[in-house]
């Protein structure tokens, strides 16, 4: 039996966008603020681009399932152009919707989110802005972290920034940058919002 406060994330992207890698800060930061958490991948076949996806669950009680995550509280979309029912599978009713798209795609969105709490944020742009690309690839992972940490509530911006430090040395400050305003840039879409795009 787990416990009450048990929180399960999937996040999707594409090899390379850093889903991975943000899962695994993200349990780091659960980990700062006293939860017991748990990251893990999901590989299909592994190359550049390939469909990718990542688990994360934290709890304050260590008995927590050992499986994949089916039935998710909050999906996090790294590409906006991943396979939607994919995406919204086993998302839970109440749950929440993070993407990572620009504003002429809301009432798409809007749409797939089915009534569930829809969060948007161009990470896409914000990284090209810090020259985080690989491959011209943007890489969002430390946007899409800054973002989810603020709309979940797991831990104030301090706690993120510690944890990126020393992570990224090649981009640190860039990274830290891109957490910093993915956590102020990100916000909730509201369906008039959406209907009047």
């Amino acid at each position: 039996m787990h416990t009450e406060d048990l929180v399960e994330i999937r996040i999707h992207g594409r090899g390379g966008q850093g889903a991975v890698l943000a899962a695994t800060l993200a349990a780091e930061v659960a980990f700062r603020r006293g939860y017991y958490p748990q990251a893990f991948p999901f590989f299909g076949a592994e190359r550049r681009g390939a469909p990718v996806a990542a688990f994360l669950r934290y709890s304050r009680s260590f008995l927590m399932p050992r499986c994949r995550i089916y039935e998710p509280f909050c999906v996090v979309v790294f590409d906006a152009a991943l396979p939607k029912n994919v995406i919204v599978e086993g998302l839970k009713k109440e749950g929440v919707l993070l993407v990572n798209a620009s504003d002429d795609l809301l009432s798409t969105w809007s749409d797939i989110a089915a009534g569930r709490k829809l969060y948007i944020l161009d990470a896409t742009r914000i990284a090209a802005g810090y020259g985080l690309l690989s491959s011209g690839m943007p890489l969002v992972s430390s946007i899409m972290l800054g973002a989810l940490t603020r709309i979940l509530q797991l831990a104030p911006l301090p706690v993120l920034e510690e944890t990126l430090k020393g992570k990224a040395l090649k981009f640190e400050k860039e990274n830290l940058e891109g957490a910093r305003r993915g956590y102020e840039e990100v916000r909730e879409v509201i369906v008039d919002d959406a209907i009047s795009r």
